[in-house]
């Protein structure tokens, strides 16, 4: 069985964007060793949501299929994939693909949404990010000022590739209870947030 996913990275958010004026400049985060990060398992990552209080009526789970996104024909084969909103409207996603290529292409098609923010004059904030064979990661917080449209994204978000497995946390937007949820999932799963 096939299903589809709206993409919701926070780039996405743009089209919902809210008017704010900021100042650009960028600086990076402390890279991040994923080789040396703990595997996660669906149990592991079910736990931390249910650590920052996630109902269960708010997290899909599908098994064995694939799924593309929405507006795209890629399609990925998963083993398992768990999607969940918390009452903040914050988007955390696990997926264990079939096989590490697959990962790696899941990983790139988040990835091909925050390239073009981490080094632009009109992104204020923090990021890192890495990407190897079967290991990745982007770190990014802050928000990409649209100065002629009068808009901006906020970013609080952290997407982890480790062999065939790749978490995703994004914050829905820029506002420190939002930010300490995404902080404090990840942190129960024991790994860095943006």
């Amino acid at each position: 069985m096939k299903s589809s996913k709206l993409l919701a990275t926070g780039a996405s958010f743009l089209a919902a964007a809210m008017l704010f004026a900021g100042c650009a400049g960028v600086t990076h985060e402390p890279k991040v060793d994923m080789a040396a990060q703990a595997d996660i398992d669906d149990g592991a990552f079910m736990a931390a949501l249910e650590k920052i209080g996630v109902d269960n009526s708010d997290i899909d789970v599908m098994t064995d299929t694939s799924f593309s996104f929405t507006g795209d024909s890629t399609d990925f084969e998963v083993i398992v994939n768990i999607d969940a909103i918390s009452g903040r409207e914050n988007q955390y996603s696990y997926t264990k693909c079939v096989d590490e290529e697959t990962a790696k292409a899941l990983f790139d098609f988040y990835y091909a949404d925050y390239d073009s923010v981490f080094d632009s004059k009109n992104f204020s904030g923090i990021s890192s990010h890495e990407v190897g064979s079967n290991t990745a990661y982007i770190l990014i917080d802050g928000r990409y000022d649209d100065q002629i449209a009068g808009t901006y994204t906020p970013y609080h978000d952290a997407i982890f590739l480790k062999g065939d497995t790749v978490i995703v946390a994004i914050a829905s937007d820029y506002d420190l209870t939002i930010e300490k949820e995404v902080n404090d999932f990840l942190d129960t799963l024991g790994y860095p947030h943006p």
